[in-house]
């Protein structure tokens, strides 16, 4: 597993631990998450698309301009 994927998910562990919702991604994470979005681990691949759909701050944030960036390549 990506060390990306074992990150956030002690993330998410951490914050509902405190019964707060995980923190949106930032431009590096987004970055992490596109490059296994290309090559997505073994059955990992509905759950990376939920990070990119519902876990990236819309508007004028740097993660927004990754994502957007790598949607517009697409």
């Amino acid at each position: 597993m990506s060390t990306f994927l074992t990150d956030y998910r002690a993330h998410v562990a951490e914050r509902a631990a405190l019964g707060i919702p995980p923190l949106a991604l930032d431009a590096k994470q987004v970055a992490a998450l596109i490059e296994l979005i290309k090559n997505p681990p073994a059955g990992e691949d509905a759950f990376l698309m939920d990070l990119l759909t519902h876990r990236v701050p819309p508007g004028v944030d740097d993660a927004a301009k990754v994502k957007a960036s790598f949607l517009a390549a697409v």
